[in-house]
């Protein structure tokens, strides 16, 4: 009898853990279907935006199909948060016409009308994505103020301000020679040369000196947000910015926010706490 017992209890936990591995597996399927869904929209406004109508055709159409996934897969199965007709109409029209004549607005709104789908479905995305904006900057913020501080400590920066207040007062005097054309005072301030040159060394050095600290989990860090975060749009730029190599941009992706806002603040950290 307690092994009968025992063997359904096992059968009983087995059942129950695939129903919910299935479940949450299910879950995730139509989560990285929305996902995907506002990635080609965000994809489709971009490319509008650098006039690539094509790009924009072909992004709206992959975003219909993401949006398909989670939504009409759904509506036999889910009764008590099933997306309104009306709704799902007018999603499905807004994609039609919006291949035909795309408007950036227009996208933007269809962009809201499927995340409010998806929110009648108990589908959303986790806050680092939704506000990808501020816990990036929250991130660059720490990190710039951890590196700067780790910097304050790690370096004599009164020794490294008289070293570079030397070096520029010689070169200032250097080109005061060469502007008179003194030969003289040239020929000597030239003789320290090597003096000053060896000085900047030491002033870049430096400023070397705290990555050592700081380099591998800032490179564990950059790979694991930027694999988390891949292509992920997380701001857009107030106007297009032709860039080399790279091309014309129109958003910011991890990488790109990271940075910008990574040395902003640490210019502003280096003033307040080291008076760099």
């Amino acid at each position: 009898m307690v092994r009968r017992i025992f063997v359904f209890a096992v059968v009983a936990f087995v059942l129950v853990a695939g129903l919910a591995t299935l479940v949450k597996a299910q879950s995730e399927d139509r989560q990285n279907a929305f996902k995907q869904a506002l990635y080609k929209l965000d994809m489709s406004i971009d490319s509008l935006r650098k006039a690539d109508n094509s790009g924009v055709t072909s992004n709206l159409k992959y975003a219909l199909a993401e949006y398909n996934k989670f939504s009409v897969e759904n509506v036999d199965n889910v009764l008590d948060n099933r997306i309104d007709n009306a709704l799902d109409s007018r999603i499905k029209a807004n994609f039609s016409s919006l291949s035909q004549t795309p408007v950036e607005e227009d996208i933007r709104a269809l962009r809201a009308d499927v995340s409010l789908a998806a929110s009648k479905l108990g589908i959303s995305l986790s806050f680092v994505f939704n506000h990808s904006v501020l816990f990036i900057l929250f991130i660059s913020i720490v990190f710039a103020f951890v590196v700067t501080l780790i910097s304050k400590r790690v370096v004599n920066w009164e020794e490294i301000k008289q070293k570079k207040k030397r070096v520029s007062e010689w070169q200032k005097a250097l080109m005061d020679a060469q502007r008179k054309k003194d030969m003289k005072m040239v020929h000597k301030l030239q003789q320290e040369q090597k003096e000053m040159m060896a000085l900047q060394g030491q002033v870049m050095m430096a400023s070397f000196k705290p990555a050592i600290f700081y380099m591998v989990p800032y490179f564990i860090l950059w790979m694991a947000l930027s694999s988390f975060y891949s292509s992920w749009v997380v701001a857009w730029l107030p106007f297009n910015l032709p860039l080399p190599i790279i091309g014309t941009t129109a958003s910011l992706g991890f990488l790109g926010w990271y940075l910008l806002t990574y040395f902003g603040f640490s210019s502003i950290w280096r003033r307040l706490l080291i008076g760099d």
